[in-house]
């Protein structure tokens, strides 16, 4: 069990590598996973949570904050535009936009925020260890900046731009940047109707 922990969290490391690469190249990488990555019960449960699933939905999830002025608003636009792509294919899925700065994002702020982006956007709210497990699970780093005593309002938020496409199983089937690749995973919507009868 440990071994299997210890693999996926080193494959995980390195995809973040892989994407912090091409984003310092200025590239974007969508990532089709030949194995794909089961999530723990405790992170699937969660997800399922978000939406009430009823067990045959797949799931995009992404990372971010709502003080974030031009990355977040990016990626949950392209999460959107995925969203009804999917729905043209007839593929069953849902969005969760997850926050990294619970601090500042209560849920009735999420709420709101998440409803600009379409009804099928949902969202997760962890606090302490809950949202660094939560993080973990998906190899998502975030770096505070300016933020202390003094400042407990008008910090910045560095995190990763990875996104999850997620089977209805609970297994990460494909990891792209929710900032570049979203034509890409339109594609792949379009093209790998495969990938959604597994």
């Amino acid at each position: 069990m440990k071994q299997r922990i210890l693999r996926k969290q080193r494959f995980l490391a390195a995809v973040a590598i892989f994407f912090l690469f091409c984003q310092a190249n200025g590239s974007a990488a969508t990532i089709v996973l030949r194995r794909p990555v089961s999530l723990q019960a405790e992170t699937v449960t969660h997800l399922r949570q978000a939406h009430a699933l009823d067990g045959s939905q797949w799931q995009l999830v992404v990372f971010g904050f709502t003080h974030c002025k031009d990355v977040c608003p990016v990626s949950l636009s392209n999460l959107s535009m995925l969203m009804k792509a999917a729905t043209r294919e007839q593929i069953k899925l849902d969005g969760t936009f997850v926050t990294v700065d619970p601090e500042r994002d209560t849920n009735e702020i999420l709420a709101k925020y998440t409803t600009n982006f379409g009804p099928d956007i949902s969202y997760l709210r962890f606090e302490g260890e809950e949202l660094e497990r939560f993080k973990a699970a998906f190899s998502v780093e975030t770096i505070f900046y300016t933020k202390n005593a003094g400042n407990k309002n008008n910090y910045q938020v560095d995190h990763s731009t990875s996104a999850f496409l997620i089977d209805p199983e609970g297994k990460i089937r494909v990891i792209f940047d929710a900032l570049k690749d979203a034509d890409s995973m339109a594609r792949i919507f379009r093209e790998n109707k495969e990938l959604f009868k597994s």
